[in-house]
């Protein structure tokens, strides 16, 4: 990891992720982990060039791995841009504004095998009579099914360690005569934010509302914590999306996630 240069330019970074924090989950979460564990993220950091104190963006990537990149605006952006490109990361995490500089100075030289635009939704509202439970050992069996489905349906190629994220608390299952029908998984933690993701009912139960059910239970879980419920989901989803306004989440900024080919 780029070691920061003092304390007060940490303090810097946080407060200007913290002002920014439903767009920067991911780069708050990686930067906690660094500070526990020798990883191996850079810290790469933008400053004014008339103002050394006055960031223009941050980012967070794993040479070959993941980028979080949050750029403040697209007329300096190409400046960490290139940076972030020498990681060759394989999947790059950023705002519409990172998105446009993307396509603009790396897709002429580098394809995008696939890219998703998306809306970041937040929610506080309560659940209180939400039916559901967390996932034990006992389910891992359907849980393997649920990985499966669930990536050829969205072509990716998702592993999961069950008894890791069970051990977590990070999954919630909903249930009909015994048999679990929906499940939603809880991901990247902040003192903030929890992220929800991976919703799926299995295809013979769905329009049947068990969807709303287990993010209903997953959210309550979150919310009665003091802290908010964050997803991301892809724009073009009209289904989910509108689902997801139904129950009180709210839109508040746009995402986009690439996938980078090198040669």
């Amino acid at each position: 990891m780029q070691v920061l240069v003092t304390h007060n330019e940490y303090q810097l970074i946080s407060q200007w992720l913290d002002s920014r924090f439903y767009h920067c989950i991911g780069i708050t979460a990686f930067l906690e982990q660094t500070k526990a564990v020798d990883a191996e993220w850079r810290l790469l950091r933008l400053y004014d060039p008339n103002r050394s104190d006055e960031l223009l963006g941050v980012a967070v990537v794993l040479a070959k791995g993941t980028c979080f990149w949050l750029p403040e605006t697209s007329c300096f952006a190409e400046l960490l841009c290139s940076t972030i490109m020498n990681f060759q990361p394989r999947r790059i995490v950023t705002t519409s504004v990172g998105r446009d500089v993307l396509r603009s100075v790396v897709v002429p030289r580098v394809h995008m095998l696939r890219e998703y635009d998306q809306w970041i939704m937040l929610c506080t509202r309560r659940f209180p009579q939400a039916n559901g439970r967390m996932a034990n050992l006992s389910d891992i069996t359907r849980l393997v099914e649920y990985q499966h489905q669930y990536n050829e349906e969205r072509s990716v190629e998702e592993a999961s360690d069950w008894g890791v994220l069970i051990a977590q608390q990070k999954v919630a299952v909903y249930e009909v005569e015994g048999q679990i029908v929906s499940i939603v998984r809880m991901g990247i933690e902040t003192d903030r934010l929890v992220s929800i993701g991976g919703v799926y009912t299995f295809p013979a139960y769905r329009r049947q509302g068990f969807a709303e059910s287990v993010v209903a239970f997953a959210v309550e879980r979150i919310v009665s914590t003091g802290r908010i419920a964050h997803l991301i989901v892809d724009i073009d989803n009209q289904a989910a999306v509108a689902l997801y306004l139904q129950m009180g989440f709210e839109c508040v900024g746009e995402s986009y996630v690439g996938y980078p080919a090198y040669e």
